[in-house]
This record gives C-alpha cells, structure tokens and sequence, in this order.
C-alpha cells in the first residue's frame, strides 16, 4: 500500500472510492460539518485547495492499493500551526489500518512543520478508538454535540449580560480556561499561553472584530472573569461555544440566555458540551437543545516537554 499527496487526477478515483465502499468516514461530524450547514465531502473543491498550498491551508493525502484509492486524509493547521486538525479521515470498513497509516503520514507532515500537536475526533463508539490506537492517539476527553430548533424563544429577564472580548483579556481568559479545564486535558491541548492561543480554529491568531462571522464575550464579576463565549455564524445555522469558571457554574443558565439572544431564532443553533462540563449539559437542556452526536476526541503529541533549569532568588534564612 502506497500512501501518498492528493492529486488532480485522483478526482474521479476518489468519487469511485466513495460509490464503491460506502460509510467510510471514521472522523465526526462536528459543526460545521453537520446538517443543514454541511453535506458530502466536495471533491474538487478538496483537490482545489490542497493543490493551492496556502499558509494555513489543508494538506491530503491518499492510500492507494493494487491502483485503487483506499483511504482519504485531510488535515488542516490551526492559528499559529502549532495544532492540527484531521478534518476528514475516510477508509474502507475493514482497513483501519489504512487509516491509521494516513494518520501517521499527517503526523509526519504536521512535526515537520513545527507543529506539536494533532487532534483527531470520531463519532462515539465508532471505528476512531482502534485507529486512533494503532496511531499511538490518545483519548484526552469526549462531548456531546447539543443542537436548538428553529422557533426558540428566550426570556428577557434575570439576564447576566457580557461584552466584547478584547485583546487585554488574553492573560486573563487563559487564566480562565486553567481554572475551568481539567489537568489532563490541558495536557493535551494547552499547557502554556503559546500554545492556548493556537488552539484558536482560524488560520490567524484571534483578533479584535466586533463585526464578522465569528464573535467573542466575556462575563466578569468585580475582577474575577466569569465565564467566555465564542459565537460562529454559518450559512445555514450557528454555533456556540462557553467556558464558565467553577466558581460560577450554578449561573450557566443565566449566561446561556444571553448568549442565545446574540443568536437568530430563525436557524438551528449548535453548541458543544465537553465530559466536564455537566453544568453546560444540564443547562442546554433546559433550554430545550436536544443531543445530537457523542463524540470522542484523541491526541498524538509531537514534542516532549523538558525541565529547563532557572535562576530563582534564594530565600536565606537567619542572616
């Protein structure tokens, strides 16, 4: 088996894999690949931009046996390309370690650029543990994949109302998301400000924009940071994400109202809600969102971490 970078000409072999192998998708369906916002992967548009090469831009890659593409890859760096994303990893049913060889070749290619870490997340109970296995990918933590109908309405009263995040907020925020995450899972995703920063899922840093299809807010309480909300909006839905610090859980309802009146009632709204995060998947009920997916989510470290020796003062004691 041959597992090499995307061509121009694979463009038809890849819709004869398609046609020919079924459900082959081992990667989750997390916004905004989701319904009605995203449908089948689009070939040429796939073949267009990994060919372009943008800083920033995707990279594929596919298996080919016996000359017949057997698995797909595509991955993708995040602000700073520190991270990468597996956005699309297909296979054939039974060739899971197809698809564990193409995410070793995304690994090769993302420590060959620098980058520290890559992220892989498949549906729950699906074919994601064994590859990511056989890829030395570690589970690091799982979500649940909430989604609001069309028609909502929400109460005007009792409201906890944020504003803009700002650049100052950096220090602070990451403060936050050291509070509100647990240790494992930092260890996975960001152990350093550096490294939070690049877990953004632009191909630029965050940046201040009060206009724009992506939004930030921040709660605060005196000088104590609450709680952080990104808004995303789509074509055809929206998607929000929230960190509340633990201090502040038992106000999640009233954060998630405000937060769904920075939103239209008029498409369905998604929002994710991690392991550790009961109070979110409480509050989103209540609310009415409904489950739609349980997803696992898996990381390859690239760079081991090393003790570095620092000059500190001493304290002297009796003299």
């Amino acid at each position: 088996m041959l597992v090499r970078t995307l061509r121009p000409i694979d463009v038809v072999a890849l819709a004869a894999f398609q046609r020919r192998a079924g459900d082959t998708e081992i990667t989750a369906h997390n916004w905004p690949r989701v319904e009605p916002e995203s449908g089948q992967l689009p070939y040429l548009n796939l073949v267009s931009g990994s060919l372009a090469h943008r800083p920033g831009g995707q990279r594929s890659w596919v298996a080919e046996q016996a000359g017949r593409v057997v698995g797909l890859a595509v991955a993708r760096p995040r602000a700073g390309g520190l991270v990468w994303d597996v956005s699309h990893l297909h296979a054939e049913p039974d060739a899971d370690s197809v698809a564990a060889d193409l995410i070793e070749q995304v690994a090769a290619c993302a420590g060959s650029h620098a980058a520290r870490r890559v992220f892989l997340e498949a549906p729950s109970r699906g074919r994601g543990q064994d590859v990511a296995r056989r890829a030395a990918f570690e589970r690091f933590t799982s979500s649940d994949l909430y989604v609001l109908s069309p028609g909502f309405k929400i109460e005007r009263t009792d409201l906890f109302e944020a504003r803009p995040r700002l650049r100052a907020d950096e220090q602070t925020l990451f403060q936050l998301y050291m509070a509100a995450v647990p240790a494992p899972v930092r260890a996975a995703e960001a152990m350093t400000l550096e490294e939070w920063g690049a877990l953004y899922p632009g191909r630029k840093r965050w940046q201040p924009s009060f206009t724009g299809s992506r939004q930030q807010y921040v709660w605060e309480l005196g000088t104590s940071m609450v709680g952080w909300l990104e808004v995303t909006f789509g074509q055809r839905s929206q998607f929000m994400e929230l960190l509340v610090h633990p201090r502040y859980e038992d106000a999640a309802d009233r954060l998630l109202r405000y937060a769904l009146l920075q939103v239209s009632p008029k498409a369905p709204v998604y929002i994710v809600a991690r392991e550790y995060q009961p109070y979110l998947s409480s509050a989103v009920q209540r609310v009415g969102f409904h489950l739609a997916a349980q997803h696992e989510l898996f990381v390859k470290l690239l760079a081991a971490r090393v003790r570095e020796p620092r000059l500190v003062t001493a304290n002297v004691v009796g003299g």
